[in-house]
């Protein structure tokens, strides 16, 4: 199947079909398309095979992968869409669709509100708190009435160099670069080495000191 290329067509699960609407994205394990099922919007998150040459899921089921952070986050109050369903067999996660700019809108837009960054603080001490990382890429959350949500499910074992302050924060800063990638999709506007996932660090030191100093204060 060819999975970037389901728009206006009908994926059919043992539940009932499924009618996509438009592909959102394509992340490192698969791709998420705006879809309808019993009369509502909601995600629908197809796996895909190909490699990412930064992330490797070690022949893992990346369904279960999902169905186990989903539980993990859940359980420690890390705000999500809700999980409706799910087929291992098939490959997909059915999501709640949560309506609102994705944050890498905001962030090519110019510098994030400061509640944004609040919530996103909360988020990380959160899972910190617990020994874990969650994809800090803009693209993995959604803006809804005011609330940040994260919409990926996606965790990994606590490593400093991929957690927020580390990693996560310089695409939050590099509002030209993200403005530059959403348009052109290479991420060479935003990674120094794109190869490897590690971002541009030089001129945004004082935004980064900024924002830790403020809502590492607030907790």
């Amino acid at each position: 199947m060819d999975l970037s290329g389901l728009n206006g067509k009908t994926f059919a699960t043992e539940t009932g079909d499924i009618f996509v609407h438009k592909l959102l994205g394509k992340g490192k394990s698969a791709y998420s398309y705006l879809a309808e099922y019993n009369d509502h919007n909601v995600v629908l998150k197809l796996m895909h095979n190909e490699i990412c040459d930064y992330y490797s899921f070690k022949g893992r089921n990346k369904v279960q992968l999902e169905v186990l952070a989903y539980e993990k986050l859940q359980e420690i109050g890390i705000r999500m869409p809700r999980l409706i369903s799910y087929n291992e067999s098939q490959n997909y996660l059915l999501k709640e669709y949560i309506e609102g700019p994705v944050a890498s809108q905001i962030v090519a837009g110019g510098k994030p509100a400061d509640f944004i960054m609040k919530h996103l603080f909360e988020m990380y001490h959160l899972a910190k708190s617990e020994h874990i990382n969650i994809d800090y890429f803009p693209t993995n959350f959604v803006i809804s009435d005011d609330q940040l949500f994260y919409v990926d499910y996606e965790i990994n074992p606590y490593l400093p160099e991929w957690d927020l302050v580390n990693w996560g924060l310089y695409y939050w800063a590099n509002s030209r670069g993200f403005a530059r990638f959403l348009e052109t999709g290479n991420a060479i506007h935003i990674n120094e080495f794109p190869s490897e996932g590690i971002p541009y660090k030089r001129n945004f030191e004082v935004q980064l000191e900024d924002w830790i100093k403020q809502f590492t204060k607030m907790r």
